[in-house]
């Protein structure tokens, strides 16, 4: 099988496991074996699932470069989110801070330092983000696969913010999520993958120097879960507070 025709046949398989599609198994006969590919099926589904409107990382191993997809305008919500429940698989809930750029960031051969992206992000925002997958075995699923299915992302809620300034904020930032008033989650740094800034930083430079593009203002890029993922139920509500930063809400009917 050629490289293009199994991009063509995983990114049918994946867009049609949307609900109202059902559920897939691992596709055991494609033979997805490295990162570019996996990029492109996943490039594949985001370009026919809707308008490109930022970032999120995800897969986050700490010491290794953060892989990401893209989050898309008609899945993203500002806080009060609120979302249909059958319009998932399943709904599991990552608190997380992201930022909103205001400037470009063009690509060019040098990386980037965090001093260097830092003047270009115009805020710093608390916010959640709805994980689905559309594979069966989800979250025994291999890290490839999920990368190809969008870092098993469902949808987006950007909360309320401050000014970004050096970003230094982010590593030790103090959380709690609460379900229905219930504190679930709740920490002060600690982020899996080390500091945030530092993983925004990677994240940029890997993608200039994978696809040669750069990054637009008004793009969304965030950074990934602090502390694993909770379920959310029909009727349910979460209020998330990154203290001294922002608020993010959502509930899913």
């Amino acid at each position: 099988m050629s490289t293009e025709m199994l991009i063509d046949t995983a990114a049918n398989h994946l867009l049609a496991a949307y609900p109202p599609g059902k559920l897939i198994d691992l596709p055991d006969d494609l033979p997805l074996n490295d990162v570019p590919t996996a990029y492109a099926i996943q490039a594949r589904i985001s370009s026919a699932l809707g308008t490109h409107s930022g970032w999120k990382l995800g897969g986050i191993v700490k010491g290794e470069v953060p892989r990401y997809s893209r989050l898309l305008a008609e899945w993203s919500q500002a806080s009060p989110g609120r979302f249909v429940r059958n319009d998932f698989h399943r709904v599991y809930l990552e608190p997380e801070l992201a930022v909103v750029l205001g400037a470009a960031i063009p690509a060019r051969k040098a990386p980037y330092t965090l001093a260097e992206i830092a003047p270009n992000v115009a805020s710093l925002h608390a916010a959640i983000e709805l994980v689905d997958s559309r594979f069966i075995a989800w979250p025994e699923v291999p890290p490839l696969w999920q990368l190809a299915d969008g870092l098993s992302h469902g949808a987006f809620v950007l909360g309320s913010g401050v000014p970004a300034g050096d970003l230094t904020q982010m590593k030790n930032a103090t959380y709690c999520m609460s379900l229905d008033d219930e504190v679930v989650l709740s920490g002060c740094g600690n982020h899996p993958g080390g500091d945030p800034a530092e993983l925004l930083v990677a994240m940029v430079n890997d993608r200039i120097r994978r696809d040669g593009e750069g990054f637009v203002a008004g793009e969304v890029i965030t950074t990934g879960t602090f502390d694993g993922v909770v379920e959310m139920l029909a009727g349910q509500r979460v209020h998330l507070d990154f203290a001294g930063i922002g608020e993010a809400e959502v509930r899913v009917d």
